[in-house]
C-alpha cells in the first residue's frame, strides 16, 4: 500500500504527464513542473537550475530570490551535477562547501535531469525543516524530470580507437571531465555487427570508446594527449598483442570544428617521431554498441584480460588539466 507521500507524487506525475503532454518549449515546461511540486508540498523553493557552459544558471523557480550562477562541483546542485546523482541532504549545515544562498535553508534534495547520458539541469528543492526529504522523494522526482522535452546538451562527445576497447574504456573513464562511456565498433562497413563478425576483420570496423566530457572541466586537447599515452602511434593494426584492422588506432569526431583541434595534436605528436603516424582521423560515419558484457568489462572482470600497463590508470586517475 502507498504512504500518503507516495500517492500524492502518483497524482502529480500524472497530472504532470496530462499537462506537459504535446508542449515543447522547455522553459514553459520547467515553469509548470516547478509550480505543481510547490503547489502540491508547500516546500519552501523549487525550481530548476541550467547547465550552461561551466556552470549551473538559474532557470523556473517558485519561491524567494536564489542564487543565480553555481560552479561545477559546488553545492549541494554543483555536487549533483558533478557526480549524476540525486543528493539528499537531511541537514545543510552538515554538507560540506554548502552555498547557503538563504539561512532559512535547512534541508534539500537535487536531482541531476539526465538526458542521453548528459546532465543537463538539476531540480532543487528546499526546505525550511531538517530532515524533509527521503527516497521516496528521491523515487518520484526522477520519474518527474523525464517528462521534461530534450535540451541542449552542454558536453562534448568523441570517438577514439587504441586497440583493444576493454582497457582503452577502463583508461579513459578515469580522467577527470570525462562523464560517459560506452564500447562498441566505429566506421566500418555493415549493419548492427556483432562482436563475433567484427573480430573476423571482415567488416571495416575497429574497436572504440565513445566518450562524453564536459568541456569546462576537461578540453578535447587534453583527452587527445592522454589518448596517445595509452597507444603506439606508430603502430599500424597492431597494439600490445592485438593484431588486425578491429585494433587500429583511430580518432572520429562528429563536430567539423573538433577537426582542427585534432589534426594540431596529431601534428605535435608526429614531431616527436619524425614520420607520419599510423592513426585514422576521419568524420565519424557510423557507430554500433558492442554487447552488454563488453561494457565496462575490467569493472566487471577485475583481472580480466588487457594490454595496458597498471601505471596509465594510475596515470589517467591523477591528471588534472591546468
Amino acid at each position: 500500500m502507498m504512504s500518503g507521500k507516495e500517492e500524492q507524487y502518483r497524482l502529480l506525475l500524472k497530472q504532470l504527464d496530462s499537462l506537459l503532454s504535446g508542449e515543447s518549449d522547455k522553459t514553459a515546461m520547467m515553469a509548470n513542473t516547478a509550480a505543481m511540486i510547490h503547489e502540491t508540498f508547500g516546500f519552501w523553493w523549487t525550481g530548476f537550475y541550467r547547465v550552461v557552459d561551466d556552470e549551473l544558471v538559474l532557470g523556473p523557480f517558485q519561491g524567494p530570490v536564489a542564487c543565480m550562477h553555481i560552479g561545477y562541483g559546488k553545492g549541494v546542485c554543483g555536487t549533483a551535477w558533478k557526480e549524476r546523482r540525486t543528493v539528499v541532504v537531511p541537514d545543510v549545515e552538515q554538507f560540506p562547501g554548502h552555498i547557503a544562498c538563504s539561512s532559512e535553508s535547512r534541508s534539500e534534495i537535487v536531482v541531476p535531469v539526465i538526458q542521453k547520458g548528459a546532465v543537463v539541469a538539476v531540480l532543487d528543492i528546499d526546505s525550511r525543516e531538517l530532515n524533509t526529504f527521503d527516497d521516496t522523494d528521491a523515487e518520484w522526482l526522477e520519474k518527474i524530470v523525464t517528462l521534461l522535452p530534450s535540451m541542449p546538451s552542454p558536453e562534448k562527445e568523441i570517438w577514439l580507437a587504441a586497440g583493444c576497447f576493454w582497457g582503452a574504456e577502463k583508461y579513459l573513464k578515469l580522467i577527470e571531465g570525462v562523464t560517459f562511456t560506452e564500447v562498441g565498433f566505429a566506421n566500418g562497413n555493415t549493419e548492427n555487427p556483432t562482436y563475433n563478425e567484427v573480430y573476423t576483420d571482415q567488416t571495416g570496423y575497429a574497436e572504440t570508446v565513445h566518450l562524453r566530457y564536459n568541456p569546462a572541466v576537461v578540453s578535447l586537447r587534453f583527452l587527445l594527449d592522454m589518448y596517445f599515452k595509452a597507444i603506439d602511434p606508430t603502430s599500424l593494426n597492431k597494439q600490445g598483442e592485438d593484431e588486425g584492422t578491429r585494433y587500429r588506432t583511430g580518432i572520429y569526431y562528429s563536430d567539423p570544428a573538433d577537426r582542427a583541434v585534432i589534426d594540431a595534436a596529431v601534428a605535435e605528436e608526429a614531431r616527436k617521431y619524425g614520420l607520419p603516424l599510423q592513426v585514422e582521423v576521419e568524420p565519424l560515419r557510423n557507430f554500433y554498441r558492442a554487447e552488454e558484457y563488453h561494457q565496462d568489462y575490467l569493472d566487471k572482470n577485475p583481472s580480466g584480460y588487457c594490454h595496458l600497463p597498471v601505471a596509465l590508470f594510475e596515470l589517467a586517475r591523477n591528471a588534472r588539466e591546468q
